[in-house]
């Protein structure tokens, strides 16, 4: 498998760097945490929307970069390294991917332009409370009335659902069959109980009592359940591309702090255990990397099954290695690697959600069981 970017990629990842670089200092991102007004910062957002990132998966004639699963990741990846916190994922990701594949034009003209201009988020709910990692709306329910849809239930950890102008969801029909809906986030009826996520970005648990829906805001697929879950492989695997760019990070302040820490009169990256730690930490970076690499090359195969064997076998493997990264790191850092004031206990934030964040390790070993019995 080729690990180089092609010379437009890697434009692309160049002009992400420079952008962050310039406007995302590690103080300027505490400031955006302290924050309780906003979860992310909008100058930053507008620079991606201005630069077309925001459209970077939506094809040239829907008004977007015409990007795919390894442009997913190099974006993912280096965003990451700036620990972004722009809901790029909830948007660009999964927002994006749901019009793509199940958009009706009136809705896309209609929202799309907003959102690749910055102005308007998505978010995708696949969860409900009490379900782990289940997307069927079981609680979630959506009942015809006087020509339009009353719909009533809860969402749980939706990501970008803090700030989201149009949330998709899933309900279930009277018919027993299950759709998708789009809700404007203001709507009479829809309550929002909005945090921070274990590494700050924003998210939302969501309550439906007797939200109204117009038909024309009902997504044109066969069943909830069948854009959600292509959905959630494309939400893992940028957030494997995420976890991929925090152990790269952790992996260089690691190298740089075994370098320059003296004790005894000489780095303590000469002892010998150290070494035999930081090997440790390279190899699992390399080989998550393969992984990485893998999964954004299958996600766009319209094979469901051959996807999420591929998908959730990478994701198992990953949050292995992320976790033994995040551990040895923070032991050869000392008491200094857990201090809030120093930028590697935000990596290891970020590593840390990724093992839970679209399904921990152990359900993604069931999936991939499914995928090959």
């Amino acid at each position: 498998m080729d690990f180089n970017f092609t010379e437009e990629q890697g434009l692309m990842t160049d002009s992400l760097r420079k952008a962050y670089e310039v406007n995302y200092e590690f103080d300027k991102r505490q400031a955006l945490l302290e924050d309780t007004a906003a979860t992310y910062s909008m100058e930053m957002w507008k620079d991606l929307a201005e630069n077309g990132f925001i459209g970077l998966l939506a094809p040239e004639e829907m008004g977007g970069f015409g990007g795919e699963g390894t442009e997913l990741m190099a974006a993912a990846i280096e965003m990451s390294r700036h620990l972004a916190l722009e809901p790029f994922l909830s948007t660009s990701v999964m927002g994006v991917r749901a019009f793509i594949r199940a958009g009706t034009e009136s809705q896309k003209t209609t929202i799309l332009p907003e959102v690749f201009s910055g102005e308007a988020n998505l978010a995708v709910a696949l969860y409900e409370p009490g379900q782990r990692y289940e997307i069927s709306p079981k609680s979630t329910h959506a009942k015809m009335f006087d020509g339009q849809y009353i719909i009533n239930g809860e969402k749980a950890v939706v990501v970008g659902g803090d700030s989201a102008k149009w949330v998709a969801i899933g309900a279930k029909l009277e018919g027993g069959n299950s759709k998708v809906f789009l809700i404007d986030g203001e709507v009479d009826g829809l309550t929002r109980n909005s945090y921070r996520l274990v590494d700050g970005r924003g998210a939302a648990d969501l309550k439906l009592v007797d939200v109204p829906v117009s038909t024309d805001f009902q997504m044109a697929t066969s069943s909830a359940e069948i854009l959600l879950s292509e959905i959630e492989d494309w939400a893992v695997t940028a957030s494997l591309a995420e976890t991929l760019g925090a152990m790269e990070m952790a992996r260089d302040l690691t190298h740089d702090y075994l370098s320059t820490r003296e004790q005894f009169g000489r780095p303590i990256g000469s002892f010998q255990v150290l070494q035999h730690s930081m090997v440790e930490v390279l190899s699992d970076v390399e080989f998550a990397r393969s992984m990485v690499y893998w999964a954004a090359s299958e996600v766009t195969n319209v094979d469901a099954n051959k996807r999420r064997k591929v998908v959730s076998g990478s994701k198992a493997y990953v949050d292995n290695a992320a976790r033994n990264v995040a551990e040895r790191c923070v032991q050869m850092h000392g008491g200094l690697g857990v201090s809030d004031e120093y930028v590697l206990s935000h990596y290891v934030k970020r590593l840390t959600l990724g093992q839970v964040l679209f399904g921990d390790r152990d359900e993604h070993l069931l999936r991939y069981s499914e995928t090959v019995s």
